[in-house]
């Protein structure tokens, strides 16, 4: 496996920018989408107390936070098919957008819609070579770490 990566992947600084941006910019529109289904459903069900808007902020928030830290966490523990969680939790930032922009009535709306963009980035950088090449260097080290040791020394004689 580890002689595979090396042939079929660029082996760059690049793969982990892009690994690490995708992971940020999940991040980023993960931590505005519960925000804005909140907003939606104040819209919709009328003005909540302060104490229930921020239980209802923090719970989604906390739930948000752990769809986006736990297959993240396993992909750099070499499971690459947990980057199919991340791509169900971009959709699903899609979807509160989408939400947002239907329901909420406001003049800063489309201030908050400008946040839609990080999902759209992440989504277009998961797409890319460079994160393939993340995700298998990762399952390459789990699968032999000294192999792939091998070679990344292989590489640098």
């Amino acid at each position: 496996m580890p002689d595979n990566f090396f042939e079929k992947h660029d082996f760059s600084i690049g793969m982990f920018v892009v690994g690490i941006a995708v992971i940020m910019f999940i991040m980023f529109g993960g931590g505005m989408a519960p925000l804005l289904v909140v907003l939606s459903m104040q819209q919709l069900l009328g003005e909540f107390t302060s104490k229930e808007l921020v239980s209802y902020i923090g719970i989604l928030e906390l739930i948000m936070n752990f769809c986006i830290v736990v297959p993240n966490i396993m992909i750099i523990r070499g499971r690459p098919r947990a980057a199919k969680v991340n791509q169900i939790n971009i959709y699903f930032q899609f979807a509160c957008y989408l939400l947002f922009a239907l329901i909420f009535e406001h003049q800063y709306k489309w201030f908050c819609l400008s946040f839609v963009i990080f999902p759209l980035l992440a989504n277009w950088l998961m797409a890319s070579a460079k994160y393939q090449a993340f995700l298998a260097y990762y399952e390459a080290i789990r699968k032999d770490p000294a192999g792939f040791r091998r070679s990344i020394e292989k590489m640098h004689e």
